[in-house]
C-alpha cells in the first residue's frame, strides 16, 4: 500500500509542477499545452470564484500531504540503509 501512495504522491507532484511552470512562463495561447490552455483560455467567468474553489480543493490535499510527510520520507529512506550497517562489528572469538 505504501508503494501505491508513493507513486500517487510523485505523480501528483510532477503534474502540479508542470501546470505551475506552464502557467508562469508561457503567455502565448498557441504555445500552451491542453492542460493549461483549457483552464486559462476557455473558462470565463468570476475569477474570484475559481480562486476560492482552487483553495478549497488544494487545502485539504496540502494538509494531508504535510501530515503524512514524515511517513513518506521514512518509507523512502528505509530501503536505502541496510540493517547490517547499524550493527557493531563482531570480533571473532578466540577459543
Amino acid at each position: 500500500m505504501g508503494r501505491i501512495v508513493a507513486v500517487i504522491v510523485f505523480a501528483f507532484t510532477l503534474s502540479a509542477h508542470e501546470f505551475i511552470y506552464v502557467l508562469a512562463f508561457i503567455s502565448s495561447t498557441a504555445e500552451k499545452t491542453i492542460s493549461i490552455g483549457v483552464p486559462t483560455e476557455l473558462i470565463r467567468g468570476d475569477v474570484f470564484f475559481w480562486q476560492s474553489a482552487v483553495v478549497f480543493v488544494a487545502l485539504p490535499i496540502a494538509i494531508i500531504f504535510n501530515l503524512f510527510l514524515g511517513r513518506f520520507i521514512s518509507g523512502f529512506t528505509m530501503g536505502a540503509v541496510r540493517a547490517d550497517a547499524w550493527r557493531a562489528p563482531v570480533s571473532p572469538s578466540r577459543g
